[in-house]
């Protein structure tokens, strides 16, 4: 009855906010209009250009191509991809620009700017791998180098342009202060993911006034306020490999040039690959106490640590629930692979594997089960959120045995 007076309500809810979109629709982002040169009198005065050759110009990013025999400059974001291929004795050159009609660019949804513009979908151009009598160089010479360079100049475009969209809403954080004190909260010999470099690398975890400070030990720094979190997470060893600090920031912030909106810090217990050849000796059973030793204190120097050193609000400690009356563990697949999920007073979090999963109780609108039948081993989970532009979260291969523990969680 409980759940068809909410039923009832979302509905209404529904009904109230489509009758007040009044059939407003998203109009889709369009691309920035990117010009070559401005006037005719910036154009080099290369002998290239003058030739009626392929010239790029690197500082202002353009490919000057001849076309019906009038140098014309094209900016390298209108070109979509290059190729090049040999056929007896020529070289073929083929450039594709983008056009009304295609995508800019991959998952991204962009439109062409002006979709009713004269356009050119490709050019091809040939030369000769003949050396001509009176000649130094092959004519192809100059294909195969405009191939090359047009290829590096693109890069760096998209590379820079993916920089520029990555730092897009990023809101600006508060600066850090530190504490002087030696006696801070500190955690010694840590790893974090996502990794600052290629490399992993080991650093230490220090708490000061209004957030925490990870140095690692290239010196590579990573600041995390106390304001910007919106859940942090311990995950104990029990039955893992590794202990876990993870927070779940409210704005994200920017590392290893990309933003990030979840940050962890963990150790490893044990190792995680084992040598199944080592024969059994009587000092196996001293490495298993000595590994359990370590990892209880492992643990409860985290343990201090959070409840230290988390002024900003409650430290989530995973399985702290046990028995029957706490909320379920299931298994899923949020992602590509099978992992553990494991519901908190405010959260459902996975974070031992990578990407973790961390979903918000308050943001969920409602639960949806999917492909729940009697003669299947598992069902589907899809969790619709308040904000109706946010996508829905998938979790797959849910255990059928699981479907009711979380139906009583949900309730």
């Amino acid at each position: 009855a409980h759940q068809k007076e909410l039923a009832t309500q979302l509905n209404e809810d529904a009904r109230r906010r489509l009758t007040e979109q009044r059939g407003e629709q998203q109009t889709q982002k369009a691309r920035k209009s990117n010009v070559s040169y401005k006037s005719a009198a910036l154009l080099p005065k290369e002998p290239h250009v003058r030739e009626m050759k392929i010239y790029i110009d690197k500082k202002y990013e353009s490919v000057i191509m001849p076309v019906f025999g009038i140098a014309t400059p094209f900016h390298i974001a209108t070109i979509k991809n290059i190729s090049m291929s040999v056929e007896g004795d020529y070289t073929y050159l083929r450039i594709n620009f983008f056009c009304p009609g295609s995508a800019l660019g991959r998952n991204e949804g962009n439109i062409f700017p002006n979709p009713e513009a004269t356009f050119v979908k490709e050019i091809t151009y040939r030369a000769s791998n003949l050396k001509p009598p009176g000649e130094s160089t092959v004519p192809a010479l100059n294909l195969q180098n405009a191939f090359r360079i047009i290829k590096e100049v693109q890069k760096r475009y998209k590379t820079r342009e993916a920089e520029e969209k990555e730092k897009e809403g990023i809101v600006k954080q508060d600066s850090l202060v530190i504490n002087l004190n030696r006696s801070n909260p500190k955690l010694k010999d840590l790893y974090i993911r996502p990794n600052i470099a290629q490399k992993r690398m080991q650093g230490a975890l220090e708490a000061h006034v209004n957030g925490f400070r990870f140095t690692s030990v290239r010196g590579d720094k990573v600041d995390i306020l106390y304001n910007n979190i919106k859940h942090a997470v311990f995950q104990p060893c029990d039955g893992e490999m590794i202990i876990v600090l993870h927070f779940h920031l409210k704005n994200a912030i920017m590392f290893g040039k990309k933003r990030h909106t979840d940050v962890q810090f963990y150790t490893e217990v044990g190792e995680i690959t084992t040598d199944l050849g080592k024969h059994q000796h009587m000092h196996d059973r001293d490495d298993l106490y000595a590994e359990q030793s370590v990892s209880v204190d492992f643990g409860s120097v985290f343990a201090d640590f959070g409840s230290i050193s988390l002024d900003f609000g409650s430290l989530l400690i995973l399985g702290q629930f046990p028995g029957i009356l706490g909320p379920p563990r299931f298994n899923g697949a949020p992602y590509r692979s099978t992992c553990l999920l494991q519901p908190t007073s405010s959260a459902l979090v996975n974070c031992t594997e990578w990407p973790p999963f961390v979903v918000t109780l308050d943001e969920v609108e409602l639960i949806h089960f999917e492909r729940v039948q009697f003669h299947l081993k598992n069902f589907d989970l899809v969790i619709v959120y308040k904000d109706y532009a946010r996508k829905v979260t998938m979790i797959n291969a849910i255990p059928v045995a699981s479907l009711d523990p979380i139906k009583e969680w949900l309730k």
